[in-house]
């Protein structure tokens, strides 16, 4: 479930049914708004936040990050950069076990394992941020779970053609065109605040194509092995107003079945076909 995903919140309210356990595991990953607003969008969702049994955030940018100190405060588990809890001043109030570095893998529950790895992303002067994408292991009645988010980078640099992944949550934060064109036209206005702004989307976030070359791989970089995927969460769309959420769904999903990367799934009486492309909006709402 998303709770918010642009440059002006993100938030997703994950639920994993461990092996053993009567009850599911409740996962927050990102808490990028301030603590009343977030309460607000899980009880619109009749969720509550006092059932969150964990907070995993990936940076200390706010729209990714803002609740953080509330949430230590009020003594909820918060996995995170080390960077993060230093830019909140919290560091004194978190065990080492919560600090997410790259290729360390890290239990956070009993069954739940996760492997922070590092992402390239940069401030908005241009200096590099520490952030972090997460492959999250859950051992689950059927077998082991394993979910990949990934979101404000350029790029993954690194091969995870091994990994068979079940559900990927992946930005697709516009068309490079779209953003060529806004880039363009705050040149031409002289409109320096926005120029910094698109320039640093263009080169620090990941635009639709290549969201879909991380997929699919390329000639000179593997893709993701997608024959156990079920779902793949589209996330943190531009906040422009110059992105069509439609077009971007259509766009991953026709490349994905061109490269004969769809599959018919059969669940009972009926055929599915998988991976599922979901997109988020900026509110949340899922198409």
């Amino acid at each position: 479930m998303c709770l918010g995903s642009s440059s002006e919140g993100n938030a997703y309210y994950v639920e994993i049914n461990r092996k053993g356990y009567p009850t599911p595991f409740t996962l927050l990953i990102e808490c990028g708004f301030n603590y009343n607003e977030l309460s607000k969008r899980l009880l619109k969702n009749n969720l509550s936040i006092r059932n969150v049994n964990a907070v995993l955030v990936s940076h200390e940018h706010h729209d990714h990050s803002l609740a953080v100190p509330k949430l230590i405060e009020y003594g909820k588990k918060v996995y995170a950069p080390k960077s993060v809890f230093e830019h909140y001043g919290v560091l004194d109030k978190v065990n080492n076990k919560n600090i997410m570095e790259s290729q360390v893998k890290k239990r956070i529950a009993d069954e739940i394992d996760v492997i922070g790895i590092d992402l390239e992303h940069k401030n908005a002067d241009g200096s590099n941020i520490y952030n972090l994408g997460y492959i999250i292991q859950a051992e689950c009645d059927y077998g082991i779970h394993n979910i990949f988010f990934a979101t404000d980078t350029h790029f993954i640099k690194y091969d995870l053609s091994s990994w068979q992944f079940h559900t990927i949550f992946l930005e697709a934060n516009n068309f490079t065109r779209n953003i060529i064109m806004a880039l363009k036209n705050a040149k031409e206005k002289g409109d320096k605040f926005k120029e910094i702004h698109f320039d640093r989307v263009l080169h620090s976030h990941m635009l639709v194509e290549n969201t879909i070359k991380t997929l699919l791989g390329t000639r000179k970089r593997n893709g993701f092995d997608l024959s156990q995927t079920e779902k793949i969460f589209l996330i943190h769309l531009s906040a422009s107003g110059n992105v069509n959420p439609y077009e971007i769904k259509t766009k991953v999903t026709e490349k994905l079945a061109q490269a004969n990367r769809m599959r018919n799934v059969r669940r009972g009486a009926k055929i599915y076909v998988s991976p599922k492309v979901f997109v988020f909006k900026k509110q949340g709402e899922v198409i």
